[in-house]
């Protein structure tokens, strides 16, 4: 294999930073809000000690629930401009 093949992608290219920025945010994000919870548990329960394997997978969860919470939000609220949209819609034709 040629040597300069492998030195020419080892150098960080823009797009490919770029996507490692937002890898990088997409992972600290639930990273941070499992070790909120895993230390409020703490503060709640001393006496159980949680592993910190459990920091990431929490963290995740957690931001799943949100996301999937927020869609049911956000399609009830859809549905109800759809509606208002309906009645006022045909509250002008009668």
């Amino acid at each position: 294999m040629n040597i300069s093949l492998i030195q020419d992608t080892v150098a960080a290219k823009p797009l490919n930073s770029m996507v490692h920025n937002i890898l990088t945010f997409l992972y600290f994000l639930p990273h941070q809000l499992g070790l909120w919870i895993v230390k409020i548990l703490q503060q709640l329960f001393p006496r159980i000690v949680f592993s910190d394997s459990l920091v990431d997978p929490l963290g995740f969860l957690i931001v799943l629930t949100l996301f999937r919470a927020s869609g049911r939000v956000a399609q009830r609220v859809a549905w109800a401009i759809v509606a208002v949209g309906w009645i006022l819609l045909l509250g002008q034709e009668f």
